[in-house]
Protein backbone atom coordinates (compact mmCIF):
# COMPACT_ATOMS: atom_id res chain seq x y z
CA UNK A 1 0.00 0.00 0.00
CA UNK A 2 2.33 2.89 0.88
CA UNK A 3 4.23 1.24 -2.06
CA UNK A 4 1.67 2.40 -4.29
CA UNK A 5 1.31 5.98 -2.44
CA UNK A 6 4.59 6.47 -3.37
CA UNK A 7 4.70 5.83 -6.91
CA UNK A 8 1.08 7.57 -6.67
CA UNK A 9 2.97 11.03 -5.59
CA UNK A 10 5.97 10.29 -7.96
CA UNK A 11 4.00 10.72 -10.83
CA UNK A 12 1.79 13.18 -9.68
CA UNK A 13 5.33 15.70 -9.05
CA UNK A 14 6.45 14.87 -12.27
CA UNK A 15 3.14 15.44 -14.10
CA UNK A 16 3.15 18.86 -12.37
CA UNK A 17 6.66 19.80 -13.09
CA UNK A 18 5.91 18.87 -16.48
CA UNK A 19 2.71 21.31 -16.89
CA UNK A 20 3.33 24.24 -19.07
CA UNK A 21 2.79 27.70 -18.30
CA UNK A 22 -0.97 28.30 -19.02
CA UNK A 23 0.03 31.16 -21.09
CA UNK A 24 3.17 30.16 -22.18
CA UNK A 25 5.04 26.92 -23.05
CA UNK A 26 7.68 24.05 -21.55
CA UNK A 27 9.93 22.38 -23.77
CA UNK A 28 11.80 19.68 -23.15
CA UNK A 29 14.48 18.27 -25.36
CA UNK A 30 17.30 15.28 -25.29
CA UNK A 31 20.28 15.09 -27.93
CA UNK A 32 21.54 11.88 -28.18
CA UNK A 33 25.56 10.86 -29.54
CA UNK A 34 27.03 14.30 -28.23
CA UNK A 35 30.52 13.42 -26.31
CA UNK A 36 29.20 13.63 -22.72
CA UNK A 37 32.49 15.18 -20.86
CA UNK A 38 32.32 18.42 -23.43
CA UNK A 39 30.09 21.40 -22.20
CA UNK A 40 26.81 21.49 -25.00
CA UNK A 41 24.61 24.88 -24.48
CA UNK A 42 21.31 24.05 -26.20
CA UNK A 43 19.70 27.94 -27.31
CA UNK A 44 15.86 28.86 -27.88
CA UNK A 45 15.47 31.46 -30.18
CA UNK A 46 12.93 33.85 -31.06
CA UNK A 47 12.32 34.32 -35.02
CA UNK A 48 10.20 37.19 -35.71
CA UNK A 49 10.99 37.81 -39.73
CA UNK A 50 14.14 36.59 -40.70
CA UNK A 51 15.92 37.54 -37.94
CA UNK A 52 16.51 35.23 -34.31
CA UNK A 53 17.48 36.46 -30.82
CA UNK A 54 18.73 34.32 -28.49
CA UNK A 55 16.22 34.21 -25.10
CA UNK A 56 17.34 31.41 -23.23
CA UNK A 57 20.25 28.64 -22.80
CA UNK A 58 20.35 25.76 -21.01
CA UNK A 59 23.45 23.51 -20.41
CA UNK A 60 23.19 19.46 -21.66
CA UNK A 61 22.88 17.23 -18.56
CA UNK A 62 23.08 13.84 -20.02
CA UNK A 63 21.96 14.96 -23.40
CA UNK A 64 18.86 16.86 -21.56
CA UNK A 65 17.71 20.39 -21.65
CA UNK A 66 14.51 22.43 -21.07
CA UNK A 67 13.18 25.98 -21.93
CA UNK A 68 10.67 27.05 -19.98
CA UNK A 69 8.19 30.24 -21.66
CA UNK A 70 6.15 31.73 -18.87
CA UNK A 71 4.44 34.00 -22.00
CA UNK A 72 4.87 33.94 -25.71
CA UNK A 73 6.06 37.25 -27.61
CA UNK A 74 4.62 38.04 -31.13
CA UNK A 75 7.08 35.61 -33.00
CA UNK A 76 6.67 33.75 -36.44
CA UNK A 77 8.38 30.76 -34.82
CA UNK A 78 11.45 29.53 -32.39
CA UNK A 79 14.30 27.59 -33.18
CA UNK A 80 16.51 25.38 -30.79
CA UNK A 81 20.50 25.25 -32.08
CA UNK A 82 23.47 23.33 -30.44
CA UNK A 83 26.86 24.83 -29.46
CA UNK A 84 30.38 23.49 -28.73
CA UNK A 85 31.00 27.36 -26.09
CA UNK A 86 35.09 28.14 -27.34
CA UNK A 87 37.35 30.84 -25.97
CA UNK A 88 35.45 33.67 -27.77
CA UNK A 89 33.57 31.98 -30.19
CA UNK A 90 31.46 28.88 -30.58
CA UNK A 91 31.35 25.76 -32.40
CA UNK A 92 27.64 24.84 -34.32
CA UNK A 93 26.84 21.53 -34.01
CA UNK A 94 23.32 21.82 -35.44
CA UNK A 95 20.93 25.02 -36.08
CA UNK A 96 18.31 22.60 -34.91
CA UNK A 97 14.70 22.57 -35.91
CA UNK A 98 11.89 24.97 -35.85
CA UNK A 99 9.61 25.34 -33.32
CA UNK A 100 5.83 26.47 -33.19
CA UNK A 101 3.99 27.44 -30.11
CA UNK A 102 1.31 28.58 -28.76
CA UNK A 103 -0.29 29.41 -25.05
CA UNK A 104 -0.15 26.00 -22.57
CA UNK A 105 1.95 23.87 -25.27
CA UNK A 106 4.19 20.96 -23.77
CA UNK A 107 6.65 20.39 -26.81
CA UNK A 108 9.02 17.03 -26.50
CA UNK A 109 11.99 16.80 -28.96
CA UNK A 110 14.02 13.83 -29.37
CA UNK A 111 16.58 13.19 -31.77
CA UNK A 112 20.64 12.70 -32.88
CA UNK A 113 22.53 15.55 -31.30
CA UNK A 114 24.47 16.76 -34.51
CA UNK A 115 21.15 15.44 -36.97
CA UNK A 116 19.38 17.69 -34.58
CA UNK A 117 16.81 19.38 -37.16
CA UNK A 118 15.59 16.22 -37.94
CA UNK A 119 14.13 15.43 -34.24
CA UNK A 120 10.91 13.44 -33.37
CA UNK A 121 8.72 16.27 -32.00
CA UNK A 122 5.85 15.53 -29.87
CA UNK A 123 3.67 18.75 -29.76
CA UNK A 124 -0.21 19.80 -29.62
CA UNK A 125 0.25 22.33 -32.42
CA UNK A 126 -0.81 22.27 -35.47
CA UNK A 127 2.05 23.75 -37.27
CA UNK A 128 4.33 21.80 -35.59
CA UNK A 129 2.44 18.82 -36.50
CA UNK A 130 2.68 20.13 -40.14
CA UNK A 131 6.02 20.70 -40.39
CA UNK A 132 6.85 17.06 -38.70
CA UNK A 133 4.80 15.45 -41.66
CA UNK A 134 6.14 17.92 -44.15
CA UNK A 135 9.81 16.78 -43.58
CA UNK A 136 9.21 13.06 -43.20
CA UNK A 137 8.45 13.34 -46.69
CA UNK A 138 11.27 14.09 -47.87
CA UNK A 139 14.72 12.65 -47.67
CA UNK A 140 16.14 12.51 -44.42
CA UNK A 141 19.53 11.39 -45.37
CA UNK A 142 20.01 14.54 -47.78
CA UNK A 143 19.12 16.53 -44.32
CA UNK A 144 21.95 15.32 -42.85
CA UNK A 145 24.41 15.69 -44.90
CA UNK A 146 23.32 19.09 -45.12
CA UNK A 147 24.15 19.10 -41.46
CA UNK A 148 26.96 17.56 -41.45
CA UNK A 149 28.14 19.96 -44.18
CA UNK A 150 27.71 23.51 -42.50
CA UNK A 151 29.16 21.66 -39.00
CA UNK A 152 32.29 20.91 -41.44
CA UNK A 153 32.74 24.26 -42.75
CA UNK A 154 32.27 26.11 -39.21
CA UNK A 155 34.79 24.11 -37.90
CA UNK A 156 36.67 25.06 -40.42
CA UNK A 157 36.09 28.81 -40.52
CA UNK A 158 36.73 29.02 -36.82
CA UNK A 159 40.17 27.46 -37.34
CA UNK A 160 40.69 30.07 -40.10
CA UNK A 161 40.03 33.05 -38.03
CA UNK A 162 40.51 31.88 -34.79
CA UNK A 163 43.10 28.71 -35.05
CA UNK A 164 46.47 29.37 -34.05
CA UNK A 165 49.04 31.26 -36.22
CA UNK A 166 48.78 29.38 -39.66
CA UNK A 167 51.06 30.05 -42.35
CA UNK A 168 49.59 31.75 -45.44
CA UNK A 169 49.68 27.89 -47.02
CA UNK A 170 47.46 26.83 -44.51
CA UNK A 171 45.54 29.95 -44.59
CA UNK A 172 44.86 29.30 -48.57
CA UNK A 173 44.01 25.52 -47.82
CA UNK A 174 41.27 26.09 -45.18
CA UNK A 175 39.79 28.82 -47.69
CA UNK A 176 39.88 26.18 -50.12
CA UNK A 177 37.85 23.56 -47.90
CA UNK A 178 35.20 26.18 -46.65
CA UNK A 179 34.79 26.62 -50.78
CA UNK A 180 34.03 22.61 -51.18
CA UNK A 181 31.84 22.56 -48.52
CA UNK A 182 28.94 25.68 -49.78
CA UNK A 183 29.20 23.85 -52.90
CA UNK A 184 28.65 20.45 -51.56
CA UNK A 185 25.76 22.05 -49.55
CA UNK A 186 24.11 24.26 -52.91
CA UNK A 187 23.98 20.77 -54.40
CA UNK A 188 22.10 19.30 -51.70
CA UNK A 189 20.18 22.31 -51.00
CA UNK A 190 19.46 22.05 -54.97
CA UNK A 191 18.46 18.16 -54.51
CA UNK A 192 16.01 19.43 -51.07
CA UNK A 193 14.39 22.66 -53.12
CA UNK A 194 13.34 19.89 -55.73
CA UNK A 195 11.85 17.58 -52.99
CA UNK A 196 10.06 20.59 -51.73
CA UNK A 197 8.46 22.01 -54.98
CA UNK A 198 7.12 18.68 -55.67
CA UNK A 199 5.52 18.07 -51.81
CA UNK A 200 4.19 22.04 -51.68
CA UNK A 201 2.06 21.26 -54.86
CA UNK A 202 0.02 18.89 -52.34
CA UNK A 203 0.86 20.04 -49.10
CA UNK A 204 -1.66 21.96 -46.76
CA UNK A 205 -0.44 25.47 -46.52
CA UNK A 206 0.70 26.03 -42.93
CA UNK A 207 3.69 28.44 -41.17
CA UNK A 208 6.10 25.83 -42.24
CA UNK A 209 4.84 25.49 -46.07
CA UNK A 210 4.48 29.54 -46.14
CA UNK A 211 8.65 29.91 -45.14
CA UNK A 212 9.96 27.50 -47.32
CA UNK A 213 7.93 29.08 -50.29
CA UNK A 214 9.56 32.13 -49.29
CA UNK A 215 12.56 30.15 -49.05
CA UNK A 216 12.05 29.22 -52.72
CA UNK A 217 11.49 32.13 -53.78
CA UNK A 218 14.50 33.67 -52.41
CA UNK A 219 16.68 31.34 -54.05
CA UNK A 220 14.44 32.22 -57.64
CA UNK A 221 15.79 35.85 -56.53
CA UNK A 222 19.56 35.25 -56.48
CA UNK A 223 19.64 33.19 -59.85
CA UNK A 224 17.24 29.62 -59.66
CA UNK A 225 15.42 31.36 -62.71
CA UNK A 226 14.05 27.97 -63.38
CA UNK A 227 12.31 27.65 -60.60
CA UNK A 228 10.30 31.08 -60.79
CA UNK A 229 6.99 29.52 -62.62
CA UNK A 230 6.73 26.22 -60.05
CA UNK A 231 7.20 28.96 -57.50
CA UNK A 232 5.05 31.19 -58.67
CA UNK A 233 2.50 28.14 -58.85
CA UNK A 234 2.99 27.39 -54.93
CA UNK A 235 2.39 31.39 -54.29
CA UNK A 236 -1.00 31.07 -55.60
CA UNK A 237 -1.97 28.13 -53.74
CA UNK A 238 -1.70 30.38 -50.63
CA UNK A 239 -4.50 32.28 -48.85
CA UNK A 240 -5.71 35.93 -49.29
CA UNK A 241 -4.68 36.34 -45.57
CA UNK A 242 -1.21 34.54 -46.63
CA UNK A 243 -0.32 36.38 -49.33
CA UNK A 244 -1.05 39.77 -47.66
CA UNK A 245 1.87 38.50 -44.31
CA UNK A 246 5.05 40.30 -44.38
CA UNK A 247 6.07 36.58 -45.62
CA UNK A 248 3.40 36.32 -48.53
CA UNK A 249 4.53 39.71 -50.11
CA UNK A 250 8.02 38.88 -49.21
CA UNK A 251 7.81 35.97 -51.94
CA UNK A 252 6.31 37.64 -54.28
CA UNK A 253 8.42 40.49 -54.42
CA UNK A 254 11.39 38.05 -54.29
CA UNK A 255 9.28 36.29 -57.64
CA UNK A 256 9.14 39.98 -59.77
CA UNK A 257 12.25 40.79 -61.35
CA UNK A 258 13.80 43.95 -60.39
CA UNK A 259 16.16 46.82 -62.50
CA UNK A 260 19.34 46.62 -60.91
CA UNK A 261 21.90 49.96 -60.94
CA UNK A 262 25.34 50.27 -60.77
CA UNK A 263 27.99 53.07 -60.29
CA UNK A 264 27.17 55.97 -62.45
CA UNK A 265 23.53 55.79 -62.00
CA UNK A 266 20.88 57.70 -61.03
CA UNK A 267 20.16 56.44 -57.12
CA UNK A 268 16.62 54.88 -57.51
CA UNK A 269 13.71 56.86 -55.29
CA UNK A 270 11.97 53.84 -53.18
CA UNK A 271 10.37 55.17 -50.22
CA UNK A 272 11.11 53.88 -46.64
CA UNK A 273 10.14 54.71 -43.29
CA UNK A 274 11.25 56.66 -40.31
CA UNK A 275 10.99 55.79 -36.62
CA UNK A 276 8.29 58.04 -36.65
CA UNK A 277 6.03 56.61 -39.50
CA UNK A 278 7.30 59.37 -41.89
CA UNK A 279 7.75 58.54 -45.58
CA UNK A 280 11.41 59.06 -46.90
CA UNK A 281 13.72 58.97 -49.24
CA UNK A 282 17.70 59.21 -50.23
CA UNK A 283 16.54 62.02 -52.60
CA UNK A 284 15.44 64.14 -49.47
CA UNK A 285 19.21 64.72 -48.93
CA UNK A 286 19.68 66.33 -52.65
CA UNK A 287 23.00 69.02 -52.68
CA UNK A 288 24.47 66.40 -49.57
CA UNK A 289 26.82 63.49 -49.96
CA UNK A 290 25.09 60.44 -48.73
CA UNK A 291 26.21 57.10 -47.17
CA UNK A 292 23.34 54.53 -47.45
CA UNK A 293 23.80 51.45 -44.69
CA UNK A 294 21.26 48.48 -45.51
CA UNK A 295 21.39 46.12 -42.62
CA UNK A 296 19.61 43.75 -40.03
CA UNK A 297 19.96 42.92 -36.12
CA UNK A 298 20.70 39.38 -37.30
CA UNK A 299 24.20 40.47 -39.33
CA UNK A 300 27.48 40.23 -37.56
CA UNK A 301 29.21 42.21 -39.88
CA UNK A 302 26.32 45.16 -39.86
CA UNK A 303 26.62 45.22 -36.20
CA UNK A 304 30.49 45.65 -36.10
CA UNK A 305 30.32 48.45 -39.00
CA UNK A 306 28.08 50.62 -36.62
CA UNK A 307 30.71 52.11 -34.58
CA UNK A 308 32.16 53.39 -37.67
CA UNK A 309 29.03 54.66 -39.35
CA UNK A 310 28.35 56.23 -36.04
CA UNK A 311 32.29 58.24 -36.11
CA UNK A 312 31.93 59.00 -40.27
CA UNK A 313 28.26 60.63 -39.53
CA UNK A 314 29.85 62.61 -37.07
CA UNK A 315 33.44 63.85 -38.63
CA UNK A 316 31.15 64.35 -42.10
CA UNK A 317 28.25 65.72 -40.88
CA UNK A 318 28.73 69.09 -42.85
CA UNK A 319 28.74 67.34 -45.73
CA UNK A 320 27.07 64.11 -45.73
CA UNK A 321 24.43 62.19 -44.37
CA UNK A 322 24.85 58.63 -42.64
CA UNK A 323 21.45 57.01 -43.55
CA UNK A 324 20.87 53.03 -42.16
CA UNK A 325 18.39 51.10 -43.76
CA UNK A 326 16.72 47.78 -41.42
CA UNK A 327 15.56 45.07 -43.55
CA UNK A 328 14.27 43.73 -40.39
CA UNK A 329 10.25 43.85 -39.32
CA UNK A 330 9.33 46.93 -37.35
CA UNK A 331 10.28 45.26 -33.78
CA UNK A 332 13.56 43.85 -34.26
CA UNK A 333 14.28 46.92 -36.32
CA UNK A 334 13.72 49.61 -33.50
CA UNK A 335 15.11 47.14 -30.61
CA UNK A 336 18.43 47.02 -32.23
CA UNK A 337 18.72 50.75 -33.15
CA UNK A 338 17.97 50.95 -29.26
CA UNK A 339 20.52 48.55 -28.45
CA UNK A 340 23.49 49.84 -30.66
CA UNK A 341 22.72 53.70 -30.02
CA UNK A 342 21.82 54.41 -34.36
CA UNK A 343 21.69 57.87 -33.53
CA UNK A 344 22.07 59.38 -37.54
CA UNK A 345 18.92 58.52 -40.04
CA UNK A 346 17.55 55.33 -39.02
CA UNK A 347 15.10 54.22 -41.50
CA UNK A 348 13.06 51.45 -42.47
CA UNK A 349 11.84 49.06 -45.50
CA UNK A 350 9.18 46.88 -44.78
CA UNK A 351 10.02 44.65 -47.58
CA UNK A 352 12.89 43.60 -45.98
CA UNK A 353 15.59 41.77 -48.33
CA UNK A 354 13.09 41.28 -50.93
CA UNK A 355 12.86 44.93 -51.49
CA UNK A 356 15.41 47.80 -52.72
CA UNK A 357 18.62 46.44 -51.87
CA UNK A 358 18.35 44.02 -54.68
CA UNK A 359 18.15 46.88 -57.19
CA UNK A 360 21.79 47.07 -56.03
CA UNK A 361 22.87 44.09 -57.42
CA UNK A 362 24.17 42.57 -54.38
CA UNK A 363 23.47 39.02 -52.64
CA UNK A 364 24.18 39.97 -48.95
CA UNK A 365 24.53 42.23 -46.63
CA UNK A 366 26.06 44.89 -45.68
CA UNK A 367 25.22 46.85 -48.61
CA UNK A 368 26.61 50.19 -48.51
CA UNK A 369 25.95 52.61 -51.37
CA UNK A 370 27.67 56.09 -51.73
CA UNK A 371 25.74 58.89 -53.39
CA UNK A 372 26.96 62.35 -54.37
CA UNK A 373 25.39 65.61 -54.28
CA UNK A 374 23.48 65.41 -57.63
CA UNK A 375 21.61 62.15 -56.56
CA UNK A 376 24.26 59.55 -58.93
CA UNK A 377 26.11 56.58 -57.53
CA UNK A 378 29.70 56.89 -56.86
CA UNK A 379 30.45 53.24 -55.22
CA UNK A 380 28.52 50.28 -54.02
CA UNK A 381 30.00 48.16 -51.36
CA UNK A 382 29.19 44.80 -49.81
CA UNK A 383 30.73 43.40 -46.75
CA UNK A 384 32.45 45.50 -44.15
CA UNK A 385 36.09 45.75 -42.67
CA UNK A 386 37.31 48.70 -40.16
CA UNK A 387 38.23 51.93 -41.37
CA UNK A 388 36.80 50.75 -44.74
CA UNK A 389 33.75 53.44 -44.70
CA UNK A 390 35.39 56.54 -43.75
CA UNK A 391 38.37 55.63 -46.70
CA UNK A 392 35.66 54.96 -49.42
CA UNK A 393 34.17 57.50 -48.14
CA UNK A 394 36.65 60.42 -48.14
CA UNK A 395 38.08 58.64 -51.99
CA UNK A 396 34.62 59.67 -53.07
CA UNK A 397 34.93 63.01 -51.92
CA UNK A 398 38.50 63.50 -52.94
CA UNK A 399 37.49 62.78 -56.71
CA UNK A 400 34.54 64.77 -56.72
CA UNK A 401 36.98 67.66 -56.40
CA UNK A 402 39.80 66.96 -58.81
Amino acid sequence: MKKQILISFIVLLTSCAEKAPENGALILGQASGLDPDEIITAVLFQHEGRVGKGIQTDTLRNGRFSFRLDSLAEADHYMISLFRPRQGYVDVINYGPEIYLEPGAFVRIKGEGKHFRTARIDSPVKDQKLRQLFLKKMSREDWNALDDILAHRNLVVNELYYGEVLTQEQKDSLRVMAQQDLDASHEINDRLSQQELKILETEEIGTFALDRILSLALQVSLGKKENREPVRHLYERLSDEQKTSRAGMEALNYLNPVKTVSAGSPVPSYEYFDKNGKSVRISDFAGKWVLVDFWSRGCGPCLKAVPELGAVSNEFKEKLAVVSISLDSENPWKEASREHGIFWNDWNDPKGTSGSVRAFGTNGIPTFVIVSPEGIIVDIITGYSEGMLRNKVQIAMNSASE
